[in-house]
């Protein structure tokens, strides 16, 4: 029995679509795994040593096909930078939000701590490198990793604007001030950290109690 035109009209739609996600597909993964080896090389070499001929050259990949997926290496940086402090929040809310309705500031700050400090030691030099390398970006990209650093320093604030509201923590700290102060030490973490000396739990309770006791009421 011969196909009606419509069928095969249907079918045609159906392949061409089953070849577009392929492709999709294809071209979100390749674009993680520049992203991937971008941020290894930046983490070893650093961003101003690592050149885009470099970059192609380890994910195997002709320097032209690479501006395919980054217009420059500004925008890979960009893209770095924005995928790790999207994913780093994302954790931290996770693990805040999974704590009982009735968890008081002092247990949502002592997980947070403790998600933080895992997350930045286990990304190791990146940590500071995505600290240091924000005047390298170029507009609009800095405004939107700035626009995200803010969400990130919030996300504290609001820990502590709870604890004073809660009576946990002393009310005579600029919230800011005190937001700023949390996350540039638990930044630099990674530069010192030696896993062989002590646990990542272990640095996150003490980090707490620094922390957290210098602000309790």
């Amino acid at each position: 029995m011969m196909k009606s035109v419509l069928t095969e009209q249907v079918e045609q739609v159906n392949s061409k679509t089953v070849r577009i996600k392929a492709a999709s597909k294809k071209s979100a993964a390749t674009r993680q795994r520049v992203l991937e080896v971008s941020s290894d090389l930046f983490r070893r070499n650093g961003y101003q040593a690592t050149s885009m001929r470099d970059i192609a050259n380890a994910v195997a990949m002709k320097s032209g096909s690479l501006y395919y997926y980054y217009a420059s290496k500004e925008a890979l940086l960009a893209a770095i930078l924005n995928d790790k402090i999207d994913a780093h929040l994302a954790t931290v809310k996770g693990a805040v939000d999974a704590l009982p309705a009735d968890a008081s500031a002092r247990q949502k700050f002592d997980v947070a701590i403790a998600v933080t400090v895992r997350i930045i030691t286990e990304a190791g030099d990146m940590a500071v490198a995505s600290a240091q390398t924000l005047s390298f970006l170029q507009e609009p990209e800095y405004s939107e990793q700035s626009q995200r650093r803010r969400a990130y320093n919030q996300f504290w604030r609001d820990l502590i604007i709870e604890g004073k509201r809660t009576g946990e923590i002393r009310t005579d700290f600029p919230d800011a001030v005190a937001s700023m102060a949390i996350v540039g030490a638990l930044t630099f973490t990674a530069e010192w950290y030696e896993k062989e000396r002590s646990t990542t739990d272990e640095i996150g309770s003490i980090f707490s109690r620094l922390l957290f006791d210098g602000l309790h009421s």
